[in-house]
């Protein structure tokens, strides 16, 4: 049985129980929809997505799946998983959304229906990431999303030119392999659902392995800096990431907040004279973690998507969607 399944099968179970109703079921929504179940809770279907559970590291994935779903089905929407995060639980319900955890808890309010529960026992379920999703495995996954070339390299050239172990980019292939990311043929490895990939990378990228590149934070010198940042020459090995990157590469989201990828001493950057070091400043800069030209002046395009769907902004997905488009 699927944890979707499993899942599910809790909701009705403890809804019937706490709400004394009996008309709760589900059935499978089908292959060619893009939600799991239509639940039906006292003679209203609802559209369900189904999730282990509901964080910061995929709550922006979840919004943006929501969005698309709502431009193809008038139903009511649902997000049913085994625990939600605070922040999710009252974030969620604010867009519209209603959602139910296995336990019984839930916010649903679509006329007639008003059912608030809380105070049952969720259960936050720790899922293991795999071995591809360890900080190392993140790296050789961000190589392969470059370039589709680069999976069908050899583990020894891929090593030369990640600086990454054998042992760890063999893990990674074999467990992309497992999760059909990577399909083996007689000629050779191809990648597939690579937006899937890209999507589940950078969910993780966020939480994890992004918070250990921080290096400073750092603000513009003075008003005139800032608004002239574009002019702002950048010693070789730094590149504009975030916001920042994103303006450079289509001129569509003016940004607010800026993210520097640098593998120089973030002293460097003081030494243009347009920085300055400050807490909690608009610039953070991260150590650089990928083998590039030292005079490339924006991070990767996948990078940059990655900094915007991490930021948690509404206008930044929505220019990382608009940034990433049809080229994935």
């Amino acid at each position: 049985m699927k944890i979707e399944e499993e899942i599910i099968n809790d909701v009705v179970f403890n809804l019937k129980r706490l709400t004394n109703l009996e008309d709760i079921h589900f059935k499978s929504a089908g292959e060619h929809l893009r939600y799991d179940y239509d639940l039906t809770i006292n003679g209203v279907t609802f559209a369900c997505n189904v999730k282990s559970q509901v964080g910061k590291a995929n709550y922006n994935l979840v919004v943006q799946e929501l969005g698309r779903l709502k431009e193809q089905t008038s139903k009511p929407l649902i997000v049913a998983a085994h625990h939600f995060s605070p922040e999710s639980l009252e974030r969620l319900p604010q867009e519209g959304i209603c959602i139910v955890e296995s336990c019984g808890n839930c916010n649903i309010v679509v006329p007639p229906l008003f059912i608030n529960i809380n105070g049952q026992k969720s259960v936050h379920v720790k899922e293991s990431k795999g071995k591809a999703y360890t900080d190392a495995g993140l790296k050789v996954i961000f190589y392969f999303l470059l370039d589709d070339a680069n999976i069908n390299k050899p583990y020894r050239q891929i090593n030369e030119e990640t600086g990454l172990s054998l042992g760890t980019i063999k893990n990674v292939v074999e467990e992309l392999t497992n999760r059909m990311f990577v399909v083996k043929t007689t000629k050779g490895r191809w990648m597939k659902n690579k937006k899937e990939l890209l999507d589940i990378w950078q969910t993780y990228y966020n939480q994890t392995l992004k918070p250990k590149l921080m290096m400073k934070e750092m603000e513009f010198a003075d008003a005139e800096s800032k608004r002239d940042w574009e002019k702002i020459s950048l010693p070789d090995g730094a590149c504009w990431g975030g916001e920042g990157g994103a303006y450079m590469t289509d001129h569509y989201l003016i940004p607010e907040q800026f993210d520097i990828y640098t593998d120089v001493p973030s002293v460097k950057l003081m030494m243009t004279r347009k920085m300055r070091f400050e807490v909690n400043g608009s610039i953070k800069v991260y150590q650089k973690f990928w083998n590039g030209s030292n005079n490339e002046k924006v991070a990767p395009k996948i990078l940059l998507y990655a900094d915007l769907m991490g930021s948690g902004n509404s206008r930044c997905i929505e220019a990382a969607q608009r940034l990433i488009g049809n080229d994935i």
